[in-house]
């Protein structure tokens, strides 16, 4: 086997185990986020991380072919998120410009996101749940072909 396809193999073969881990961390990453924000803490930095980290989960679980069609839904769910944020933003910001507070959007936002977030979450371990069961020996296919890539490297 040549050096391109077992790079070719350990991409396909780790994907799952990948896609798995992304599918644990990001809900915990939006946990913490929305703890932060309880403490004042800008969560603007680390939900834009969090937004990209749900991009490449969604990519990567995208080419897993033996999990159920309900893998979409989470990052879907991140998404409308993402975009009801930015239009209760534009909000938030007429109403301050109006002379307002802002105290409407900002309880509007959190009666909207918050339970869309939940359900995100519940949604992400479910995922992460069926990629397991596709594929229960993830970890150990994906450790084997990095050491054969990893051989075939170190012979080159």
């Amino acid at each position: 086997m040549d050096l391109k396809a077992a790079k070719a193999e350990l991409r396909e073969k780790s994907r799952p185990y990948q896609t798995y881990s992304y599918y644990l961390i990001i809900p915990i990453f939006i946990i913490l986020v929305f703890l932060l924000s309880l403490v004042g803490y800008n969560k603007g930095t680390f939900g834009t991380i969090v937004f990209v980290f749900v991009i490449f989960a969604h990519v990567w679980a995208s080419k897993l072919d033996l999990v159920r069609k309900r893998k979409h839904v989470a990052p879907i769910l991140m998404y409308v998120t993402q975009g009801l944020g930015v239009v209760l933003m534009v909000l938030l910001v007429t109403e301050v410009s109006a002379g307002g507070t802002g105290n409407i959007a900002l309880g509007l936002s959190s009666l909207i996101l918050l339970p869309i977030e939940i359900i995100a979450i519940v949604f992400f371990f479910i995922s992460a749940n069926d990629i397991e069961k596709a594929y229960p020996t993830m970890k150990e296919d994906a450790k084997a072909a990095r050491l054969e890539y990893q051989e075939l490297r170190r012979s080159k």
